[in-house]
C-alpha cells in the first residue's frame, strides 16, 4: 500500500496541470447537473403544490370575502351544490377536484410559512378565514372563459383564477433554465471524460519504462492499474466536493437568501433535503465519471 500510495503521489506531481484542469472541468458539469437536478426538484414541487394540470381555481365566499356574490356571507350548501352542478354539466370541464378551507390554510401554511413576513400573517388567521375550493381540470386548456363566465357570477363565488396564467411562465423559465443547465453539464461532462482518458494515456506514456518493468517481474494488471484508479478517484472527489459547496452556496444566498423571502408567495421553495440528495447523485456521478473511463483507458494504455 505505502508503494501504491508513494505512485500515487509522484504521479499527482508530475500531472499537478493536468489533475487541476480535470478537477475544474468536473466540478463545473457536477454543479450545473447538480443545479439541473434541483431545478427538475423544484418544478416538481410547484406542479405537486398546484396541480400539474389544474387550469381554474374557483374560491367560494367567506365571511370576509370582498365579492358582491357573498353578501350572505359564507357559501351555503345549496350554492356550493349548485355550483358542483354546473361544472358537472359543463361540457369544457374534464373533472374537477375540491380543497377544503383546512386543506387549503395547511397549503398556506406551508406556502407563508417560508418567511417571517407570511408567518406573521398565519397568526391571525385560522382554517375559517381560507375559502373552499374548486380546482378545474378543462378538456382544452385553451378555452376557459366559457367556464369563467359562467361560475364568477354565481352566488357563493367568492373569485376564479386562472391557474394556467398564473403558473404558465414560471413553468417555461423553469423549464428552460433546467434544460439549459443540463445540455451544458452534457457537454462538460464529455470533455471531462475526454480529459480523464488523455491524462491517463499521457501518464502511462511518461510511466512506460517503470511499467514495462512491473510487468517483466510479475506484477498484476490490477496493482499497475490502482495508481490509475486512486488518482481518478481523488480528482473525482474534490470535484464532488467543490460541487456541493458550490450548491451549498446557490441554496443559501440564492433560494433562502432571495427567492423564498421575494417569491415566497408564488411556489414553496426546494429545500436542504432536496440539496442533499442531489448532492449525493452529484457524488455517485462524478466516481463513475472517474471510474469507467479510467478503467476502459487503463486496459487499453497499460498493455506493455
Amino acid at each position: 500500500m505505502r508503494a501504491t500510495l508513494s505512485e500515487l503521489g509522484a504521479s499527482l506531481s508530475r500531472n499537478k496541470s493536468m489533475t487541476i484542469s480535470l478537477v475544474v472541468t468536473m466540478t463545473v458539469s457536477l454543479l450545473l447537473a447538480a443545479l439541473g437536478l434541483l431545478i427538475q426538484g423544484q418544478a416538481d414541487r410547484t406542479e405537486k403544490y398546484f396541480g400539474d394540470r389544474l387550469q381554474l381555481q374557483i374560491n367560494l365566499c367567506t365571511k370576509n370575502s370582498p365579492s358582491t356574490n357573498c353578501i350572505g356571507g359564507v357559501a351555503t350548501d345549496d350554492q356550493k351544490a349548485a355550483v358542483q352542478a354546473a361544472l358537472r354539466e359543463n361540457p369544457q370541464v374534464k373533472t374537477f377536484d375540491i380543497r377544503s378551507p383546512a386543506e387549503n390554510y395547511s397549503q398556506a401554511r406551508e406556502l407563508l410559512g417560508q418567511t417571517d413576513t407570511g408567518k406573521a400573517q398565519l397568526e391571525t388567521l385560522g382554517p375559517d378565514a381560507f375559502p373552499e375550493s374548486y380546482f378545474v381540470t378543462l378538456k382544452n386548456p385553451q378555452k376557459f372563459d366559457g367556464v369563467v363566465s359562467q361560475v364568477s357570477g354565481m352566488d357563493g363565488v367568492g373569485n376564479v383564477n386562472s391557474l394556467r396564467e398564473l403558473l404558465g411562465p414560471l413553468f417555461e423559465i423553469l423549464s428552460k433554465m433546467r434544460w439549459a443547465a443540463l445540455a451544458t453539464s452534457l457537454l462538460l461532462i464529455v470533455a471531462a471524460i475526454l480529459q480523464v482518458s488523455n491524462t491517463i494515456r499521457m501518464t502511462a506514456y511518461a510511466r512506460r519504462r517503470e511499467i514495462g518493468i512491473m510487468r517483466l517481474v510479475g506484477a498484476s494488471s490490477w496493482h499497475i492499474q490502482l495508481p490509475f484508479i486512486l488518482e481518478s478517484m481523488l480528482a473525482a472527489l474534490i470535484s464532488a466536493a467543490l460541487a456541493a459547496a458550490g450548491l451549498a452556496a446557490f441554496m443559501y444566498f440564492v433560494v433562502y437568501g432571495y427567492l423564498r423571502d421575494t417569491l415566497g408567495e408564488i411556489t414553496t421553495w426546494v429545500r436542504w433535503q432536496e440539496a442533499g440528495v442531489v448532492m449525493g447523485y452529484t457524488t455517485v456521478l462524478a466516481l463513475l465519471l472517474a471510474l469507467v473511463p479510467t478503467l476502459v483507458m487503463t486496459r487499453k494504455y497499460l498493455d506493455v
